[in-house]
């Protein structure tokens, strides 16, 4: 089975308090996008084993074995699948690209061992590997609260965007942390483009502060940053001005990573359509 497990993008993120269980209530809407990964996920004879082309993911804290295991035990099974993952979402830079492999992870073992299970089974367990996890499991852009777990869906235009990455690897730990320190500064209303995490990672990370210039002198329609940083976004009405755009930082921003996307209106699906660097 061949899955693509899209990135997505926080088109705004609004940190409403901490929770008693120690988590973050937030409201955020988030976007999928076409830059993916692309997982294979074989039936096998066997133990388990999950193959990541990116050695910077420790197996403990890859979300993907995670949700091998969960869903191994869920279907009272403890071995017999083989997972290939070739990564393209960049790591650390609040795209959810570990989030997006978990839930392929949990469909394809799903589909591969029946009985299938309801959505609302499949969604509590994608909620206990990780907050973002749920979203990837319905299409479209979503309304993401409480800790992120709850999803509604969230009618958007669809936009082109160009993608910033700079070579910094954000700790969303760390952010939130800071974050509880110094708070979110000037007051959001959840409009495009506002993060409420936004002053707790350039304070953290000043470096990010250059590439968040550049983003900000394009003529987009709104820009931000999302997730938990590095990565900023610009939205562009078509792919041409997108282009334009991602020509113009080409020069000025010569170790980041540029890459142009657009909405998705799917979540991890079966195919060979995709969007790689």
């Amino acid at each position: 089975m061949r899955l693509l497990a899209p990135a997505k993008l926080n088109l705004s993120l609004r940190v409403i308090g901490l929770r008693r269980d120690g988590f973050h209530e937030i409201r955020s809407i988030v976007q999928p996008i076409d830059l993916v990964d692309v997982l294979s996920v074989n039936q096998v004879e066997g133990r388990m084993e999950v193959i990541n082309d990116n050695p910077a993911i420790r197996p403990a804290q890859d979300l993907a074995r995670e949700a091998a295991v969960r869903m191994l035990e869920a279907k009272h099974r403890r071995n017999g699948v083989r997972i290939r993952i070739e990564k393209h979402i960049p790591i650390g830079a609040g795209l959810g690209g570990g989030s997006s492999d978990a839930a392929a992870v949990l469909k394809a073992i799903d589909r591969l061992i029946p009985p299938c299970f309801s959505s609302e089974r499949l969604g509590e367990l994608a909620a206990r590997i990780g907050s973002d996890v749920p979203l990837f499991l319905s299409g479209g852009a979503v309304l993401a609260t409480g800790r992120g777990e709850q999803i509604t869906p969230y009618p958007t235009q669809r936009k082109c965007f160009l993608l910033v990455v700079p070579p910094v690897h954000c700790s969303t730990p760390a952010v939130y942390e800071r974050f509880d320190r110094i708070g979110r500064g000037d007051a959001s209303d959840g409009h495009f483009g506002q993060n409420d995490l936004e002053r707790a990672a350039l304070d953290l990370y000043p470096e990010l502060v250059h590439y968040r210039a550049a983003v900000e002198a394009l003529n987009s329609e709104f820009f931000g940053m999302s997730g938990s940083g590095a990565t900023y976004f610009a939205a562009f009405p078509h792919t041409a001005a997108a282009a334009e755009a991602r020509d113009r930082l080409a020069g000025l921003l010569p170790d980041s990573g540029l890459y142009l996307c657009s909405a998705n209106a799917a979540g991890c699906e079966e195919g060979e359509r995709c969007r790689l660097p």
